[in-house]
């Protein structure tokens, strides 16, 4: 078997600016003839061969659109990572693609890849796998099984779901999950392309529930071990205690920063609405939905970020997953945050924009990202205030690099509205910036507002246009006017109160440094979503149940929701909380950082 390789499209696919090895092109460009098993790297491609009668070109850090490789003696034209079979007399692809049946080399290309990601970790000298060993007692980390996922969606031309690869433990259940999903790439927007893999349909002869089954066994066997923590039902609710799965216990993991989810102004403005409007609404906003209180809330919301509109929907999830998804597409290019939220990263990919994913809070990496887009429409979405760490974008370097790159800036103030600046009017009053450094103002009713729902605040243009072309918007009912009043009240508060911002940040030094003493570990937060860092999963299990069971409801975190080398203890802290509610639960942490060998 042989390959002829030709150089002209094989560089101006992987990188118009001429960005393969000069030693590998010259090889290349020489027409060189490789023989069979023979293996070509370089920093941005791979000719990888996995089986006799197979070969697949990997992408390593870009998007191949076309590239041409013939091999003679099956007849197949590769176009990037997808094949289809060559009209002999022509030697052009036809229109109606075909695959050959290369059954069983699912196991082989994805066993490679995993033996390739291990091959590469520093002290790991591991020479071969099996394909019936735990991915995890491999070592194989929440990055690997990112990188991974990445490798074989390139490969197989399929798409992956990460939460459903974790649940798959070896390489063999792994190539079953692959073979039973079906290709997505489209070439030119019109003509199918056919994976790399044969294309298998799932066998559905037996129980149709099984394939769910084999997805939840992480959850069973939590359940069976009584370590399944998560929908505590709270069925009592007293400022910053609650009752949850029948028992009294300080809430330490409340999104209510403010506390004012039980305040009497809020609960009686909310009766009013109800008395007023009824319990839901009329319809969708366009049609029928539209009370006299979403438009109140809309001007309230856009006077209180300092923009000029304010478009409400009906939950913070949709607000982002529709906003993005209307604001870019096709052609477009969408740039985030690693560690954005689920949300961002669903509209982002929803979007069908290019989107590119910068390190964490580093702008020198955002920098080159932006330097990809080109003179493409260009969307940065960035959250103010990350979820799961609590530290803060450095927003006046984002600004500064989506200004020179003539780049529109959209931030989710979920976590900042309340929380940060002197009267918690969020990330934008905390770096001092004016109005308009930042051209999308997202945030959601359900934290600090305490109540249910999501906006956006901008320009005028951007808002009516989203009002009539953002789906979420569009097909989605009426937040119901009891919820938008609710909104209405907590702002009412927060502008008559902003000692309560005061109080959730000295309660936020207090119990900060009460951990940091006690030798806990809190990563980068400088907000009041601190983390707990566990080491390990076991670990974080041990330490929530021990604190509820002591009368403290913490959260705890893991993989998928984090990197799997970093599970956490997700804790809050509110204004509602009081000094002796702090020291109970440094009090409670500290006997179970103790016990679990978290604290020496």
């Amino acid at each position: 078997m042989a390959l002829v390789v030709d150089p002209f499209l094989i560089a101006s696919a992987i990188d118009p600016a001429g960005g393969i090895s000069i030693a590998a092109a010259a090889r290349v460009n020489n027409d060189t003839i490789l023989g069979q098993g023979h293996h070509v790297r370089t920093h941005s491609y791979s000719l990888l061969r996995h089986a006799p009668q197979t070969m697949a070109l990997q992408a390593r850090s870009v998007s191949i659109t076309l590239v041409r490789l013939q091999i003679h003696d099956r007849g197949l034209l590769v176009a990037g990572n997808d094949r289809y079979p060559l009209n002999k007399k022509s030697e052009q692809a036809v229109l109606s693609p075909r695959l050959p049946d290369l059954t069983g080399t699912t196991n082989l290309l994805i066993h490679d890849a995993i033996l390739d990601w291990l091959k590469r970790q520093p002290g790991n000298e591991v020479d071969s796998i099996d394909n019936d060993t735990s991915l995890f007692e491999m070592g194989v980390d929440s990055l690997g099984v990112a990188e991974i996922t990445t490798e074989i969606e390139a490969l197989t031309g399929r798409r992956l779901v990460p939460e459903e690869v974790f649940e798959l433990e070896t390489i063999n259940e792994l190539a079953a999950y692959v073979d039973s999903l079906q290709p997505y790439r489209k070439l030119s927007g019109t003509v199918e392309v056919v994976s790399a893999t044969a294309s298998h349909e799932e066998d559905t002869s037996g129980d149709p529930l099984e394939h769910y089954r084999r997805l939840n066994r992480r959850v069973t066997k939590l359940k069976e071990d009584n370590l399944y923590f998560f929908e505590p039902v709270i069925s009592e609710h007293d400022d910053a205690w609650v009752v949850a799965d029948g028992k009294r216990m300080l809430m330490l993991g409340s999104y209510e920063y403010l506390g004012l989810l039980g305040h009497s102004h809020l609960k009686q403005t909310c009766i009013a609405a109800v008395e007023k409007f009824g319990t839901g609404h009329h319809g969708v906003r366009l049609l029928a939905g539209t009370t006299t209180v979403h438009r109140e809330l809309e001007a309230r919301l856009a006077d209180f970020m300092q923009a000029e509109d304010a478009i409400v929907y009906s939950s913070g999830y949709i607000t982002n997953l529709a906003t993005i998804s209307t604001l870019v597409g096709p052609g477009d290019c969408v740039i985030g945050d690693q560690w954005n939220h689920a949300s961002i990263i669903d509209g982002c990919r929803m979007s069908g924009a290019e989107f590119l994913e910068f390190k964490h809070n580093d702008v020198d990496s955002l920098a080159d990202k932006l330097a990809l887009s080109g003179n493409r429409r260009t969307l940065v979405v960035v959250d103010a205030v990350f979820s799961m760490d609590g530290d803060i974008i450095d927003l006046p370097g984002v600004i500064d690099l989506c200004r020179k790159h003539n780049a529109l800036l959209m931030v989710d103030e979920a976590h900042s509205l309340g929380v940060l600046g002197a009267t918690g009017r969020g990330v934008q009053e905390h770096f001092n910036l004016d109005a308009g450094d930042i051209d999308i103002k997202m945030g959601t009713l359900s934290k600090t507002l305490a109540g249910c729902g999501g906006f956006v605040a901008a320009k005028q243009e951007v808002v009516t246009y989203l009002r009539h072309h953002a789906r979420g918007y569009i097909f989605s009912g009426a937040l119901p006017s009891g919820q938008a009043s609710v909104a209405i009240a907590a702002l009412d508060v927060i502008e008559r109160e902003p000692e309560l911002v005061a109080k959730l940040r000295a309660n936020q030094a207090h119990y900060l440094s009460g951990l940091k003493a006690l030798g806990f570990d809190t990563a980068k937060s400088v907000t009041p979503i601190v983390p707990i860092m566990t080491r390990t999963t076991d670990i974080v299990l041990e330490m929530t149940r021990i604190c509820r069971s002591e009368g403290l409801l913490v959260i705890p975190v893991c993989y998928p929701a984090v990197p799997m080398d970093a599970p956490r203890l997700r804790t809050c802290v509110s204004a509602i909380h009081s000094t002796e509610d702090i020291d109970f639960a440094l009090d409670v942490l500290a006997r179970a950082g103790k016990r679990t060998g978290l604290l020496a």
